[in-house]
Parts: C-alpha cells; sequence; structure tokens
C-alpha cells in the first residue's frame, strides 16, 4: 500500500536502516522485495482511481487528464475474464488477477514506468544492493516477450541508478521459458 515504507508489522523504517547498517559492518548485501505487477487496493494510487470512478457523473466519460493514476491500472465497463473485479458503486470493473486486493499496473502508461524509477532510486539509496522482482510472468500475462521488454527496462533503469545493482526475477515456468527469460 506504500512504495516509501515498512509494514509496521515487520518494524519502522529506522529498524530497516538499522538492519541495513547491521549488515553492511559484516559484508551482507541486502535485496528486497520489488512487486510491480500489482499494488495493493489500499494504495494511494488505486484509491484515487477509484474514488474518480465512483464520484464521475453519469454516462460521463473517465479522463486520464483529470484523474492521472485512472491509466495506471486497468479499468472497463466489461469484464476481460482476467480477473474483473468491480468497483463498488460504479459499472466500472479493474483488473486483478491475484486477488480483488491486488489490482494490476498497466505498463503501457510510461508515468508509471516513472514511479518505479523513483522507487528503486529510494530503496537504493537507502543502501539495498537490488530488488527480486514479484509475479514478473505476469506484467503482460501471457505475453513473454512483452514481459521481458518490461524486464529489460528495469535492469537498464537499476543499472543507471547504481551500476553493481542485484536483480532476481521470480519466473514460476518450465525450464525452456525460465531460460528464455534469462537470457533477455
Amino acid at each position: 500500500s506504500d512504495y516509501y515504507a515498512i509494514d509496521p508489522q515487520y518494524g519502522t523504517m529506522a529498524d530497516f536502516e538499522e538492519l541495513l547498517a547491521e549488515c553492511e559492518k559484516r559484508d551482507i548485501h541486502v535485496i528486497i522485495d520489488l512487486v510491480v505487477n500489482h499494488t495493493g487496493s489500499e494504495h494511494m494510487w488505486f484509491k484515487e482511481a477509484v474514488s474518480y470512478l465512483q464520484n464521475l457523473p453519469a454516462g460521463a466519460e473517465p479522463s486520464a487528464e483529470e484523474c492521472k493514476y485512472l491509466d495506471y491500472y486497468f479499468f472497463s465497463k466489461e469484464t476481460s475474464g482476467n480477473g474483473s473485479r468491480p468497483v463498488e458503486g460504479t459499472e466500472w470493473y479493474y483488473e486483478g488477477m491475484f486477488s480483488p486486493d491486488m489490482p494490476d499496473v498497466n505498463f503501457a502508461n510510461e508515468a508509471l514506468w516513472g514511479e518505479i524509477e523513483k522507487i528503486m532510486q529510494f530503496w537504493l539509496g537507502k543502501g539495498v544492493a537490488g530488488f527480486r522482482l514479484d509475479a514478473a510472468k505476469e506484467f503482460y500475462s501471457g505475453q513473454p516477450e512483452m514481459n521481458k521488454e518490461v524486464l529489460s527496462w528495469i535492469q537498464q533503469a537499476a543499472v543507471s541508478l547504481k551500476p553493481d545493482v542485484y536483480l532476481v526475477a521470480e519466473v514460476w515456468e518450465n525450464f525452456a521459458s525460465i531460460t528464455d527469460y534469462y537470457r533477455s
């Protein structure tokens, strides 16, 4: 729900900073999970987009110029079969393949890519060595070539921020597919 905070169940930012400092003393490099395939439904981007749709006058078409977060997700008046979830109080649906609490993001939106780069910069600035990329084969479900484009962009952006960044991507697939992802 917040890419710039520590879940209180795990402690505070000060606790995390202390962990990083203690690990550095021991020459231990820390990587963290980077979930960019989806956000939580309590994330500010999603909540603002949903609120915008809920307050849209009847018959009006939504506009990303009025709510930039609208295009960070997949909203439609039709169900797609890819985990379409209703937006309460509207005729709209959003895509949440894994769960209603995890709305999928729209990688076709360039502003989203800028947000991801800022998130990586924040955590690399804190001292993390890299990221584990969650659900990397689901950036574009069923479209491995598009997923590899996203991974390639993430790799290039991360290396531009920290040349020795460590990245590992979660891809639950057969060996041939994993090998192809690795080559990319």
